[in-house]
């Protein structure tokens, strides 16, 4: 199914607003997989890739004898870049999509830095999908049929720190 084998378990990788982002088919059915002798809904984590970046703000000027005087400003703000999943279904498509329209989200995810689980408020950048294969449907009340999308590939987001 495309799915990364490496990442898609029943841990997740990040929460967005407190949520696992549990992998569903159309239909809304859950994948599921079994760890340890239980069954667990597979979490959609994104693929080993994305990138993870940090930037300090610093607020600098020169001196009379030209030597940089800086203030550091706030902590590092962090970037969840190029967040990728390699196929995911409309209903899973369509639940990033309402996160996204919501602009800010609380974020958690394991800190290399703290060494520890953290939560901080995020918001969304940029966001893609492609959509691979579809289905007829019938419009209800009509005659009239439409394709629509059921399975998107190359889904692609990004998440950035806002300071707080």
């Amino acid at each position: 199914m495309g799915l990364c084998p490496k990442t898609n378990a029943f841990a997740p990788l990040i929460l967005i607003n407190g949520k696992e982002f549990k992998f569903q088919d159309p239909n809304g059915d859950y994948l599921t997989e079994y760890y340890d002798g239980k069954l667990f809904n597979t979490v959609n984590n994104p693929a080993i890739g994305y990138t993870e970046q940090s930037e300090q703000l610093v607020k600098s000027t020169r001196n009379a004898k030209g030597q940089v005087v800086a203030q550091v400003i706030n902590r590092r703000l962090n970037k969840f870049e190029n967040l990728y999943w390699p196929y995911m279904s409309r209903v899973n498509v369509n639940w990033l999509k309402k996160e996204i329209a919501k602009f800010y989200c609380d974020l958690s995810y394991w800190d290399d830095e703290l060494e520890q689980f953290i939560t901080r408020r995020y918001y969304w950048g940029d966001f893609e999908a492609t959509p691979c294969e579809w289905e007829t449907v019938k419009i209800t009340g009509t005659d009239q049929y439409f394709k629509r999308p059921i399975w998107y590939k190359d889904v692609k987001c990004n998440l950035i720190d806002c300071g707080y």
